[in-house]
């Protein structure tokens, strides 16, 4: 579920770094929706193999810090896989200076977008977001600029899946609101409980 690095190194000329990755062919979540809700059950299949692909990259101390629907491709075969892992740290390093923050507004977990030090749980909170897309075909923190999103981020819970999309069953709701609780605490513990 992570496409695969076959090589990383420096070219020897230039001194430019480079990471040679798996091509992949497909469509990113993002153009494979068309900004559509998707059947629910078709969004879980996805989000599981998601979070399993989370839970090996946490298992090896690497938190994504920006999984978006850009950053997923699905494969001919509807598979998922993890793309992008340009702004990836290791889990004990330091991830932002005071007033920093990195990864894409609309899909952040509130600690992220408040420049706090972040750990599986806010890739949890991201693939969460990514859900709420999936079966709404609405974000879950939308707001008309980026300072507008990431307050909604850090304050405001948005609505449940099933008050936008009537035909949702309340299991629904409650996966999702459990993968965006604002206290990381509250959340999935890692990928293969979520």
């Amino acid at each position: 579920g992570i496409v695969v690095v076959h090589d990383v190194g420096r070219d020897p000329d230039s001194g430019t770094l480079f990471i040679a990755l798996e091509y992949l062919q497909g469509q990113t979540l993002d153009k494979a929706t068309g900004g559509r809700p998707m059947d629910w059950r078709e969004a879980f299949r996805l989000t599981v193999r998601l979070a399993d692909a989370l839970h090996h990259a946490h298992a090896h101390g690497i938190v994504h810090r920006d999984i978006k629907p850009a950053n997923i491709m699905i494969l001919p075969t509807g598979d998922p896989k993890i793309m992008d892992f340009g702004i990836a740290r290791v889990e004990t390093s330091t991830l932002t200076n005071a007033g920093e923050f990195f990864g894409t507004p609309a899909y952040m977990s509130p600690e992220q977008a408040s420049g706090e030090k972040v750990d599986g749980r806010s890739d949890i909170f991201s693939l969460g977001s990514v859900l709420y897309l999936l079966v709404t075909g609405k974000r879950a923190f939308e707001a008309p600029n980026v300072t507008g999103v990431l307050i909604r981020v850090a304050r405001d819970d948005p609505q449940p899946p099933s008050s936008i999309v009537p035909s949702l069953p309340p299991e629904v709701d409650a996966v999702v609101m459990k993968a965006l609780a604002k206290n990381r605490e509250q959340r999935y513990a890692d990928g293969r409980s979520f």
